[in-house]
C-alpha cells in the first residue's frame, strides 16, 4: 500500500528510523540530526521493506544495589534483552520474512521465516512477553516466540488482506482489513466486529491511560483515502459497533502519532500527517460519544525559505511526527538526510510555520565517520539496483556518444511488419487500445492544470463514458475536479452544459466521499449558487422564446393564407369572338350552355 509506514520515531522520541526503497535502514539521532547507523539486508534486491516498528520503551524498575550480583536464568535474561537491552526494530519484507535489527548491537539479530507467504503489512510487540504479532496479505496473523525464533500460533483472520494490528490488553488483539475485529488470544475467536471504514485501514493506535499499559479502552483507526480518523471503545460487554468520536481532516492521512494521557480526564493529543505533508494537531478528552466530527486545533507546516526575496516559499514534506506533552518533533525534507525540528505549539495560534533553510551539498566527513555499519567481508560482492548504480566514466573523452536507434536502422522486413495491419501469424492478436485513455487525460489535466486538455475531455457527450471515467478517477483528484467544474460553470453556456453531465456523474458516484470533505462542500455551495443565479434568468428566457415562437407562427400563418388566396383568379377575361357566335349571357359564374342544349331549345320553339 502507498501508506505503508516505513519511517517512524522511537518510543521515547530520541531516534528516527527510515527504510528507503533500496532496502537501506538509516537511524538518526533527533537532537543532533546525525546519522548513527546504516544497515542494508543481503536480500534487499528480492525483498524490500514493507513495514517498520520500534520495540517498546525500556521500563523503569526499582532494583536493590545487590541486584546486579544475582545470577538470572537464561530464559529471563533473553526476555530482558528482547525488551530492554537490544532495542529491536521489526522490519517486515515483501517476501513474508521479518528481520529483527538490534539498534544496540548495530547488526541483524535474527530473521523470522516460514510464517507468511506474502507481504508483511504490520507488526506489533507483545505488552508483557518476548513475542511479536505480524499480519500479511495472505489473510493470516502469526504470533512469534522470540526466545525460540519460531511460530507460536498462526490463524486466518479475514477474507481480505490484514493491513494493521495492535494489542489492547494481555489477552486481546485487534486486526484491521476493511473492518476491525477484536480477538481473544487464548481461544483465537472474534469477540466483536467494528464497522465504519469503506477502505483498507492502514493504522491502529491504542490509547493507554496508564504507564504500565495493561489495558487500552480506546482505539484510533486511520484508513486509505478516508478523511476521518475514528475512535472506538474496545469493550465487548457494551456491544458498541460504531465509533464514539471522529477527527475530520482536509486531506487523506498518511501517518498518526499521539501522546497518551496520564488519566482519563486529561486531553488526548493527536498529530496527523496528511498527504500534502502538513501536520494537524487535535486535542480532545475521551469521555463519551461525540456526534459532530472534531477539527484540528493547530496546523504545522514546513516552508523552504531562501535569501532571495523574489522566490516564493515552497512547502517541505513532513515525513513523521512525534507528540510528547505539548510539543511536537517533526522530521521533514529529504529522508536520506532529514531535518528535525521541535515545535512548542499553542492552541491560541492555529497555524505554525517552520522555516527551513536549504541544506548545503557539502558532506561533513567528521559527521559520517561515526556511522556504525555492519562489517562486510572483502571477498563479498555487493549488488545494488540498476537504477541506483552510478555510470562509469568513459576513458576516451573525445569519443562520440552512441547514436540512438532510428527508423533507418531497421531492416525492410521489420519496417513492413511494423506498418502491417494484419493479424500476426502466431495467432496472437495485436494489443487493443486502452479503454481508460480519457481517464488518464483527465488526471493529467487536473495535475498539470492544463485548460486545453480539460476542455477537450469535458466535450465528451456519451454518458456511459463519462460515468466510467469518473469511476476510474482517484479520490485525491476529486477536489481539483470540483474546482474546475465550478470555474467552468461561470463561463460559456455550451461549456456549462457539458460540465453539467460530468457534475451529475460525479455526484452519483462519489456522494459519500463528497459529504465527508469540508473543502468539497464549500466548493459545491459556490457551484450551487452559480446554478441558482443562472436559473433566475431561465423563466424570462422561456417567456421570450415563447413569444418569439408565437410571432414566427403568426407570420407563417399569414404567408400560408396569402398563398391560398392567390390560387383563385381575380379577373376572368372572355374573348369577343366567342360572345358574337353565341347569344348566351354568363351570369353569376354559371358555365356557357353547350350546342346540344341550343338544339333542344330550337325544337321546342318550332313545336
Amino acid at each position: 500500500m502507498a501508506t505503508t509506514q516505513i519511517s517512524c520515531f522511537s518510543d521515547d522520541g530520541e531516534y528516527f528510523a527510515h527504510s528507503s526503497s533500496d532496502g537501506t535502514l538509516r537511524i538518526f539521532e533527533c537532537a543532533t540530526g546525525i546519522l548513527k547507523q546504516e544497515y542494508s539486508s543481503s536480500s534487499h534486491l528480492s525483498a524490500t521493506t514493507s513495514s517498520l516498528t520500534w520495540s517498546r520503551q525500556k521500563k523503569e524498575s526499582c532494583s536493590t544495589p545487590n541486584a546486579k550480583k544475582k545470577r538470572l536464568s537464561k530464559s529471563s535474561d533473553d526476555a530482558d534483552l528482547f525488551q530492554d537491552e537490544l532495542k529491536l526494530i521489526a522490519l517486515g519484507t515483501s517476501a513474508g520474512t521479518v528481520n529483527l535489527y538490534s539498534f544496540a548491537k548495530g547488526l541483524l539479530h535474527t530473521q523470522l521465516t516460514g510464517g507468511h507467504t506474502s507481504k508483511v503489512n504490520d507488526a506489533c510487540w507483545h505488552v508483557s512477553r518476548a513475542e511479536l504479532f505480524t499480519c500479511s496479505d495472505d489473510l493470516t496473523v502469526v504470533q512469534w516466540d522470540l526466545n525460540k525464533g519460531k511460530i507460536r500460533h498462526k490463524w486466518k483472520c479475514d477474507t481480505s488482506s490484514i493491513h494493521s494490528l495492535c494489542q489492547c490488553s494481555y489477552q486481546k488483539l485487534l486486526t484491521a482489513s476493511n473492518t476491525i475485529k477484536l480477538w481473544d488470544l487464548d481461544t483465537r475467536t472474534v469477540l466483536q466486529t467494528f464497522t465504519g471504514h469503506s477502505s483498507p485501514i492502514f493504522r491502529l493506535q491504542p490509547v493507554w491511560f496508564t504507564s504500565d499499559r495493561n489495558e487500552a479502552n480506546y482505539i484510533l483507526s486511520a484508513a486509505v483515502d478516508d478523511r476521518h480518523i475514528h475512535v472506538w471503545y474496545c469493550d465487548e460487554s457494551l456491544k458498541e459497533k460504531n465509533s464514539v468520536a471522529s477527527f475530520s481532516l482536509p486531506d487523506e492521512p498518511v501517518s498518526i502519532s499521539l501522546s497518551n494521557p496520564s488519566a482519563s480526564s486529561q486531553a488526548l493529543q493527536l498529530a496527523v500527517i496528511t498527504r500534502k505533508g502538513i501536520v494537524h494537531i487535535f486535542e480532545h478528552i475521551l469521555n463519551g460519544k461525540k456526534k459532530k466530527p472534531l477539527t484540528s486545533r493547530v496546523t504545522i507546516k514546513a516552508v523552504l525559505v531562501s535569501d532571495d526575496k523574489d522566490d516564493a516559499p515552497t512547502t517541505v514534506q513532513i515525513l513523521a511526527s512525534n507528540v510528547i506533552m505539548g510539543n511536537v518533533t517533526v522530521a521533514c525534507g529529504n529522508p536520506v538526510k532529514p531535518i528535525f525540528e521541535r515545535v512548542d505549539y499553542d492552541v491560541s495560534k492555529p497555524e505554525v510555520i517552520i522555516p527551513i533553510r536549504p541544506q548545503s551539498r557539502s558532506i561533513n566527513k567528521e559527521e559520517y565517520s561515526q556511522v556504525k555499519r555492519p562489517e562486510i567481508s572483502k571477498h563479498m560482492t555487493t549488488l545494488v539496483p540498476a537504477d541506483s548504480q552510478p555510470l562509469s566514466a568513459t576513458r576516451n573523452k573525445g569519443s562520440k556518444r552512441l547514436r540512438r536507434s532510428s527508423v533507418s536502422d531497421l531492416t525492410v522486413g521489420e519496417r513492413l511488419s511494423a506498418m502491417s495491419t494484419d493479424t500476426p501469424h502466431d495467432g496472437q492478436s495485436r494489443q487493443q487500445p486502452l479503454a481508460n485513455t480519457l481517464s488518464r487525460l483527465l488526471q493529467q489535466g487536473l495535475l498539470s492544470g492544463d485548460s486545453k486538455i480539460l476542455t477537450n475531455v469535458f466535450q465528451e457527450t456519451n454518458d456511459a463514458v463519462v460515468r466510467n471515467t469518473i469511476k476510474r478517477l482517484p479520490v485525491s483528484l476529486i477536489v481539483p475536479l470540483v474546482k474546475e467544474i465550478q470555474k467552468g460553470m461561470t463561463g460559456h453556456a455550451q461549456h456549462a452544459w457539458n460540465l453539467s453531465r460530468w457534475t451529475k456523474s460525479l455526484i452519483s458516484c462519489h456522494t459519500s466521499y463528497i459529504l465527508s470533505v469540508p473543502e468539497i462542500i464549500s466548493t459545491m455551495n459556490k457551484l450551487y449558487q452559480t446554478l441558482i443565479s443562472r436559473q433566475k434568468f431561465f423563466p424570462k428566457m422561456l417567456q421570450l422564446k415563447g413569444r418569439l415562437d408565437l410571432v414566427k407562427q403568426e407570420r407563417h400563418s399569414q404567408e400560408t393564407e396569402d398563398e391560398d388566396a392567390s390560387d383563385e383568379p381575380l379577373l376572368v377575361y372572355q374573348d369577343e369572338s366567342d360572345s358574337n357566335e353565341s347569344d348566351s349571357i354568363v351570369m353569376d359564374g354559371t358555365a356557357l350552355e353547350s350546342d346540344e342544349n341550343w338544339e333542344d331549345i330550337e325544337s321546342d320553339m318550332e313545336s
